[in-house]
């Protein structure tokens, strides 16, 4: 049995990779055309009309690549986390990465990798929620539950 919410998760972060792709190969093509326009010289017939309609074609090509990765993002942004997920995902980073301090670093790094507010944004707040929560489940020294005692009061 497929998990499909996690399925549609796999899916629209591959597309959005993909279309960060796409706009990467469209950078390589234009630095293609500036190579050719700086060896204009060295080159027998008029290569800047070619270059230039390169350059026309690729702004429009780079608008409809960015909508299509804004539309993939936003369906992918409308999906809720899964809080088993994440809490999997904690009690893995917990037991492969390291220490306590290690695995916050590291997965608040993943999160600033990401909008605010985005699906994989949320994911990361999540897991570093549920890596806080299990570490305060199994008395670590390093993580000590915060009172309203524990809080100054101005």
């Amino acid at each position: 049995m497929t998990d499909q919410p996690t399925d549609k998760v796999k899916e629209l972060t591959d597309l959005s990779k993909e279309s960060m792709k796409a706009r990467a190969n469209l950078d390589r093509i234009l630095d293609f055309v500036d190579l050719i326009n700086k060896r204009a010289e060295e080159i027998e017939g008029d290569v800047a009309a070619p270059g230039d309609g390169i350059k026309e074609l690729s702004d429009k090509m780079g608008e409809y690549i960015d909508q299509i990765k804004s539309h993939v993002d936003e369906e992918l942004d409308k999906i809720p986390v899964d809080p088993d997920v994440t809490k999997e995902a904690a009690e893995k980073l917990l037991l492969f990465h390291g220490n306590l301090p290690q695995v916050i670093a590291w997965a608040d790094t993943q999160k600033s990798g990401h909008k605010q507010g985005s699906y994989w944004w949320r994911y990361w707040v999540s897991v570093l929620e549920n890596v806080m929560q299990l570490e305060i489940a199994k008395g670590s020294p390093e993580v000590k539950p915060v009172s309203k005692a524990d809080v100054s009061q101005p």
